[in-house]
């Protein structure tokens, strides 16, 4: 990449950066409520026809407040604070209402991680006074801002407000493979952008489904260790009791997970997942 390298770390909020108790209302043409989607369920969540929804709970500054940082997302940005680093820090969020959380979150950053948020970085795609600043400025003939879906504009932030400032070295973190997959459109578009993905699963629950529903018989972890611990905490009886099951593991008896009808294994110096397993470990 030629030139001087201008790198920002970009975050999503919601199930990326902050877990809370929000919800997406999901509500009929009266009004009327018809059910209630955490920000994961939302992601991948298709409308009816005559649905609406109903954002009012993302505009509770109180909900966010008592939200938890989610705990590897903090370990991702305290190992690149730990090795040193240049790039700026921003926020990508669905939310609406930037003029309300963005005091806080700068207030976050500053508290927890000694980090200067920049509020010209703080981007919320559902606001209404941003999108009507987008329509009035976008290209004629094409969509206006606000018609778009929230991973469309996700990506049109990234390309206009990021890659137009002369950021050339961004990566996104984000629980939504929707959104990741637009944002490595840009690639396409802009080939001098060096463009790094991440996709935030702290759970690992939405990997295991994918793994599931894919058919594969065998999948390797590739990061080992720490990935069944994750795995083990959230979807076993070990809990973050991590030590015994590890040795189970190692000493060539595989585990199967509570949650999902999928076995940890360990096999010719490797960790792995599978649908079946030779013998079941007993708890």
């Amino acid at each position: 990449m030629d030139g001087q390298r201008k790198s920002i770390h970009l975050f999503d909020l919601d199930d990326t950066l902050i877990r809370t108790e929000a919800r997406v209302l999901v509500r009929d043409a009266q009004g009327g409520l018809l059910r209630a989607l955490a920000p994961s369920e939302f992601t991948v969540y298709q409308a009816a026809e005559g649905e609406v929804f109903d954002f009012r709970e993302f505009s509770d500054l109180g909900v966010l407040s008592r939200g938890i940082i989610v705990k590897y997302t903090k370990t991702i940005i305290d190992t690149i604070l730990k090795h040193g680093t240049h790039s700026e820090f921003g926020i990508l969020t669905a939310r609406a209402d930037k003029k309300l959380h963005a005091p806080f979150l700068i207030r976050l950053f500053r508290s927890i991680f000694g980090v200067r948020l920049s509020n010209e970085l703080i981007f919320a795609v559902s606001d209404r006074r941003f999108s009507g600043y987008k329509d009035r400025g976008g290209m004629a003939g094409s969509a206006p801002f606000s018609s778009l879906s929230v991973s469309q504009r996700k990506a049109m932030v990234i390309a206009q407000d990021l890659v137009g400032r002369g950021f050339n070295d961004i990566s996104f973190y984000d629980d939504s493979r929707e959104n990741l997959e637009s944002f490595k459109v840009m690639r396409e578009a802009f080939p001098h952008v060096t463009y790094k993905p991440h996709f935030i699963d702290p759970t690992w629950k939405a990997r295991l489904g994918e793994f599931w529903t894919s058919g594969s018989e065998s999948k390797a972890l590739i990061k080992g260790a720490s990935s069944v611990r994750i795995i083990l905490e959230h979807h076993s009886a070990y809990g973050a009791d991590h030590h015994p099951a590890l040795q189970i593991l190692l000493a060539g008896t595989p585990i199967r997970l509570d949650t999902v009808p999928v076995w940890l294994v360990w096999e010719e110096g490797r960790f792995y997942l599978r649908r079946s397993a030779g013998e079941e470990e007993g708890l």
